[in-house]
């Protein structure tokens, strides 16, 4: 029997497996270098805030209150920088000055702390000016981001600058120009983006491994059980409890 031709499942499958397995083999590293600013977070008292526009944002919502993650997780979600209230608006917001600081401080991101920048282009002045606001507040800068699109890409930042040149430790997503990787016959656009795939599995990793490095401390990790497990209750409340003052959403 002749091969069947590729199916669009198969083909993204390919792509994507291609993207995680050069970011396990290539990025493991850094991800562990971040994980150690965050286990030091954990340990001294301090928060990690996830940041992000548009799409990018999402990431905050996957490590916040999430089963298997970190209680010091305070995501900085503000509609406005959301497809929550409009496309164009969202993509405006991307490009005003003094947001990003604005949302930064009024998070309490403060010394000691780690804030997770995430924007897989880079160059808009939200995602460099939430880096070097976090910066001056004292806080440690990890970025996950495509290196390879964003020097593609002329900075669009009264800073000239790009998210991978300001962060203090860059991690790439490995994302190809344009983020969508299928070809479909007949249409010149690619469709298929693939940035929130490779962005979950960076950071979900890169949780997995602040957690061993806190066990390895003799630190009890603060993670959250699933609200679906009989014992989560009296766990997760204890959690509430110790963070809620200092996560805001909580």
């Amino acid at each position: 029997m002749a091969p069947q031709p590729a199916t669009y499942s198969t083909r993204f499958l390919s792509v994507v497996n291609e993207l995680l397995t050069k970011i396990v083999e290539e990025e493991d590293a850094r991800i562990r270098e971040a994980a150690k600013l965050v286990a030091d977070a954990v340990a001294n008292g301090h928060l990690l805030h996830v940041v992000g526009a548009g799409h990018s944002a999402m990431l905050a919502e996957e490590l916040f209150y999430r089963a298997g993650g970190l209680a010091i997780v305070n995501p900085i979600i503000d509609t406005d920088i959301t497809v929550a209230h409009g496309a164009r608006r969202s993509t405006a917001m991307e490009h005003v000055r003094g947001y990003a600081e604005a949302l930064l401080k009024t998070a309490g991101v403060g010394e000691g702390d780690v804030v997770l920048v995430v924007s897989t282009s880079g160059v808009n002045v939200f995602s460099v000016e939430a880096a070097l606001t976090s910066k001056e507040l004292g806080a440690a800068v990890v970025a996950i981001t495509s290196v390879r699109y964003s020097t593609t890409l002329e900075p669009r930042n009264p800073w000239g600058k790009r998210l991978c040149e300001v962060a203090d430790v860059v991690i790439d997503n490995k994302v190809p120009r344009g983020d969508a990787v299928l070809e479909i016959e007949g249409f010149p656009m690619r469709v298929g983006p693939v940035s929130t795939i490779t962005n979950s599995f960076i950071a979900d990793v890169l949780v997995a491994y602040a957690v061993e490095e806190l066990v390895r401390r003799g630190v009890t990790p603060p993670v959250w059980l699933s609200a679906h497990l009989p014992e989560a209750s009296k766990h997760n409340e204890e959690l509430f409890r110790k963070y809620s003052k200092v996560v805001k959403l909580l």
